[in-house]
């Protein structure tokens, strides 16, 4: 079921409710080398995809969502370790098209704090990904950690 959102005016189709040209398309994006330099996983093979949305179904602490604008499938974003309190975010944009962080990032922020309702957002990016540091800090992220490896984030609401 696709959510609507009036930030950006993006629609979120859940991962449990793909249908398998739209499980074909995270995949391919997940394996593209722009995506897949950034991951912790840098590869991942078509079973372990479609075990991973599977897994979904019955996960309570974890969302992830194709993001749609006039249409177009624009990128992914999800939220994981998700509690009344907090959760933690993570996205990648379909390696097609420039320019989609601040809807992204607009998503995000909207999701967590008005359907979460939760009152920290967290995440994380690999230090050597400039991109990725200053688009947080853009919306509002601040670090409160550091190492040689990652750096991590955090909005309170």
């Amino acid at each position: 079921m696709l959510e609507k959102s009036v930030i950006n005016k993006v629609e979120l189709l859940n991962f449990k409710d793909f249908n398998n040209s739209q499980i074909e398309l995270v995949y391919k994006w997940r394996n593209d080398p722009k995506i897949a330099q950034y991951m912790i996983n840098k590869s991942i093979k078509w079973d372990e995809h479609l075990n991973f949305i599977n897994s979904l179904k019955n996960s309570s602490d974890k969302l992830y969502f194709l993001v749609y604008q006039d249409s177009e499938p624009i990128g992914v974003i999800s939220f994981i370790n998700i509690d009344s309190q907090k959760c933690e975010f993570g996205l990648y944009a379909n390696p097609n098209l420039r320019k989609m962080g601040d809807i992204l990032m607009s998503s995000i922020v909207d999701y967590a704090f008005n359907s979460l309702k939760v009152k920290e957002i967290l995440a994380k990016a690999y230090a050597n990904n400039p991109k990725a540091i200053n688009l947080y800090q853009k919306f509002g992220f601040e670090i409160y950690k550091k190492s040689d490896l990652m750096v991590y984030f955090s909005r309170k609401f």
